[in-house]
C-alpha cells in the first residue's frame, strides 16, 4: 500500500479520526481542515476512535491526501470515503477497513440521510478500489466498512442509524464485507476488530 499511495500513516496504539470540514467553516481559526488522523484525542470535535491495546501495526491512508488516486479516466473525482486502514504485517488474511464519518450538527433529523450518504461513499470506494483499480481481490482481506456519526452517540437512540440485519447480511453475501456502524472500534488482532 505504501508504494501505491504517496502519503500514509502508521499507528501502533489508539488513534482517532476526525473530519474538520464542517467545523472549520464555523471556526476558521482552528487551523485544521478536512480529515485528520492522530494518536491523541481531539479536544474540539468528536471522532471515530480505534482502540488498539494490543499494539497491532496499522497502515492508514487518508484519501484526502491521495486524491489523485481517485481521478477517473475523465479526470473527474470519483466518490470516495475518508480513509482506508489495513492491519499491517498480518501473517494470515488481515483486515481492511474503509471508513466514512458524517457530522449531523446535533440535528437528529439528518441522521438517516447522513448514514445513507456515508454508506454510499464507502460502497463506491470499495467497488472503485476492487473493480477499477484492482487494489485488492474479492478475498484478499477481511473487509470491514465503518460508518461513524461521531456526534450521534450522545443522541438517543444510537441504534437509529444502524441498518437492518437483512441489509447487513446482503452486504456480507454479495460483497463479502462486514458493516459496522459505531464510533469506537476495538482492534483485537491482525485478523479481527470488534465494536465497542
Amino acid at each position: 500500500m505504501e508504494k501505491i499511495f504517496r502519503e500514509t500513516e502508521r499507528f501502533e496504539s489508539d488513534f482517532y479520526i476526525g473530519d474538520y470540514t464542517r467545523y472549520s467553516e464555523s471556526h476558521p481559526t482552528c487551523g485544521k481542515t478536512g480529515v485528520v488522523m492522530s494518536n491523541m484525542p481531539f479536544a474540539d470535535i468528536k471522532t471515530l476512535h480505534f482502540e488498539n491495546k494490543q499494539h497491532i501495526p496499522v497502515l492508514a491512508v487518508n484519501f484526502e491526501k491521495n486524491l489523485s488516486y481517485f481521478r477517473g479516466n475523465d479526470h473527474e473525482l470519483v466518490s470516495n470515503c475518508e480513509c482506508m486502514l489495513v492491519s499491517d504485517k498480518a501473517r494470515k488474511k488481515g483486515w481492511l477497513v474503509l471508513a466514512e464519518l458524517k457530522y449531523c450538527g446535533g440535528d437528529p433529523r439528518t441522521v438517516n440521510d447522513n448514514f445513507e450518504k456515508a454508506l454510499s461513499q464507502v460502497k463506491d470506494t470499495f467497488l472503485y478500489l476492487r473493480d477499477i483499480k484492482h487494489l485488492f481481490g474479492e478475498s484478499d482481506y477481511r473487509y470491514i466498512w465503518v460508518v461513524s456519526l461521531p456526534e450521534h452517540d450522545e443522541m438517543i437512540p444510537f441504534s437509529q442509524f444502524y441498518p437492518s440485519p437483512e441489509r447487513i447480511l446482503t452486504y456480507k453475501e454479495q460483497l463479502h464485507v462486514n458493516l459496522i456502524c459505531s464510533n469506537t472500534i476495538e482492534i483485537r488482532t491482525h485478523q479481527h476488530v470488534k465494536v465497542e
